[in-house]
């Protein structure tokens, strides 16, 4: 990784840990971003024994790509749900619970992502660089941090580059996990066009079962904006 966006991911990090801790009331929220980021670089010095392991077992790959996505889904649903409420719950064991809302909103919500690019790593010809850079561009566009970049542009900001890597982190394993595909390399404006539009489109259903479940009182997505 580039050192100057090494050097500002971190600041971003200390800043949006800070911030946070610092609000009223105060949150771990931005402790989130450590713990996450820090496993995602023990991953990413990793990335050569995962690899070679991850492409050596037997599963179908595209079971173990979206299953590999799915696990840290619920890896970083887990850091974010204690995180966010560490400080505010009044018993410990009103984390699971909380927790729990996390998992039931994002597995709904993020499997579409994941799916898409293993369709579009079957079938067109990605540098690494280019999937974490396209996925990391659909994290900010999910996640809305337009929106915050220009109510609270300082926060907004800072955010850009944790929620890039969050996103990248959660694709890293199934990205490693699939070998080098014999697939077509397109001119790059039809493949970076392709690989933004692409994984909105396969998460238009998973949403929409999302809204239904939620008009129906099942799940409540408040949660994650808290």
């Amino acid at each position: 990784m580039d050192k100057r966006i090494m050097a500002v991911l971190i600041l971003s990090i200390i800043f949006l840990a800070a911030a946070f801790i610092g609000g009223d009331p105060p949150s771990a929220r931005g402790f989130y971003y450590v713990i996450w980021l820090a496993f995602i670089w023990l991953l990413w010095k990793r990335r050569a024994l995962l690899e070679t392991w991850f492409q050596s077992q037997t599963l179908p790959d595209f079971f173990l790509f979206v299953g590999l996505g799915l696990i840290m889904v619920i890896i970083e649903e887990t850091i974010a749900g204690i995180a966010v409420h560490l400080l505010s719950v009044k018993s410990p064991t009103e984390l699971p619970v909380l927790v729990a809302q996390y998992y039931a909103n994002n597995l709904l919500l993020l499997p579409g992502f994941i799916i898409a690019w293993y369709i579009l790593l079957k079938r067109y010809e990605y540098s690494r660089t280019e999937v974490f850079t396209l996925v990391g561009l659909f994290g900010l566009f999910s996640e809305k941090i337009y929106i915050h970049v220009l109510t609270i542009p300082i926060m907004g900001i800072a955010l850009l580059l944790p929620t890039m890597f969050t996103y990248i982190g959660i694709i890293l394993p199934s990205v490693l996990s699939l070998p080098a595909q014999d697939a077509r390399r397109h001119r790059n404006v039809i493949r970076y066009f392709t690989g933004l539009v692409f994984p909105i489109i396969m998460s238009m259903p998973f949403v929409f079962i999302h809204t239904l479940l939620t008009n129906s009182g099942w799940l409540d997505p408040t949660i994650l904006t808290r």
